[in-house]
């Protein structure tokens, strides 16, 4: 009777050796999983970071150059205002200083 008592008391133990190593093994399972998880999580989280900087940089870029090109066009427009006005005014100036000249003589 006491035998077959400590059987049962070692066949227990056993078990809940058995159940203690599975959960140990379930637990260190499930958090190399949790780890492989975070490293892609982490990765992929990067990689968006990386693409959103990408895309600011660009639309940066395509900014700077709108802008360029607007301040040419607007230097090419008052240059061409300025030529205009000085070969309006040429035929003017010329007769002024013609003027100022025989007013001299």
């Amino acid at each position: 009777m006491e035998a077959e008592i400590l059987g049962e008391i070692r066949d227990s133990e056993r078990k809940a050796d058995d159940i203690a190593e599975r959960a140990k093994r379930e637990k260190e399972a499930i958090l190399q999983e949790s780890a492989r998880n975070s490293s892609r999580f982490l990765s992929a989280k990067e990689e968006e970071i990386r693409k959103a900087q990408e895309k600011r940089i660009m639309d940066f870029r395509e900014k700077a150059r709108l802008m360029r090109e607007e301040k040419l066009a607007d230097g090419k427009s008052t240059a061409k205002q300025v030529k205009l006005k000085s070969e309006k005014n040429a035929a003017k100036a010329v007769e002024l200083v013609v003027k100022k000249f025989e007013e001299m003589i």
